[in-house]
């Protein structure tokens, strides 16, 4: 018998991933600062190049903003309410902002307004781990990572996040460890990798209705030019035949 189309609500979650491997990044939509703050042992400062943060504290090498990890949360509210781009770069002490070439400064100035590094997304002064860009209309984020293998970590730990709260409730950090699901594991993005230089849909399907599995359904859709689009199609989208899953089962207690 054939099988009926999924529809839209059998989903709580969609995530779409382009990389490029040669380029060190990767292309999110459905991914924000809030997302990112949850799925990563966090830098200790950033470097704002654009922002919406009022607070920020001001380097006078650089005539540029920062903020220290006591101030994320605060960044991510200012994010979350303010219309504005919002690229940064990460770095350990103020000192390497003091460092910091004339040329490295030209750049970085570059990358917040291009969104696109003159060379390298790494400054040898700073030695920052990553690159975050995302424009004004919240619809895409890029990020560069200087270890790619940190997107396998980060994806995971995004969805481990959404699973939890959605089958244990948002207090799901009081629960006992064994009533938690196993963390997601990185090495199953790993090998999604090759996929993602194409362009996937990850969409996690409602616990509620696929009851004895939890399951992340992966599909090659392309490189998008217009997120708005997509998204606006996505009913068409989750019609097409998936290219890979992963499952946990409940009664085996284990991902697969």
């Amino acid at each position: 018998m054939e099988k009926r189309p999924l529809k839209t609500d059998f989903y709580i979650q969609h995530l779409y991933i382009y990389v490029s491997e040669a380029d060190r990044m990767a292309l999110f939509s459905g991914f924000g600062f809030g997302h990112f703050l949850e799925a990563v042992d966090m830098p200790e400062n950033l470097l704002l190049l654009k922002h919406p943060y009022e607070e920020a504290s001001f380097n006078m090498h650089t005539h540029l903003d920062f903020a220290t990890r006591e101030e994320y949360s605060q960044l991510k509210r200012a994010r979350s309410n303010r219309r504005s781009e919002f690229c940064w770069v990460d770095f350990r002490s103020e000192k390497q902002l003091n460092s910091l070439t004339a040329q490295e400064q030209a750049e970085l100035l570059y990358l917040g307004h291009k969104k696109e590094p003159v060379k390298s997304p790494f400054f040898t002064t700073l030695q920052n781990d990553y690159v975050y860009l995302a424009g004004e209309e919240k619809e895409w984020t890029k990020i560069y990572f200087r270890r790619m293998e940190k997107l396998g970590a980060l994806i995971a730990n995004h969805f481990t996040q959404i699973i939890r709260k959605e089958t244990n409730g948002q207090h799901f950090f009081r629960r006992r460890m064994r009533d938690l699901i196993p963390e997601l594991p990185k090495e199953q993005f790993h090998k999604l990798r090759m996929d993602m230089g194409e362009g996937v849909l990850l969409s996690l399907a409602d616990p509620e209705k696929t009851k004895n599995t939890i399951e992340l359904h992966v599909r090659t859709v392309g490189e998008i030019d217009f997120m708005d689009e997509f998204w606006e199609d996505i009913g068409e989208t989750i019609r097409k035949p998936l290219s890979g899953r992963i499952v946990y089962d409940r009664k085996l207690k284990g991902w697969k």
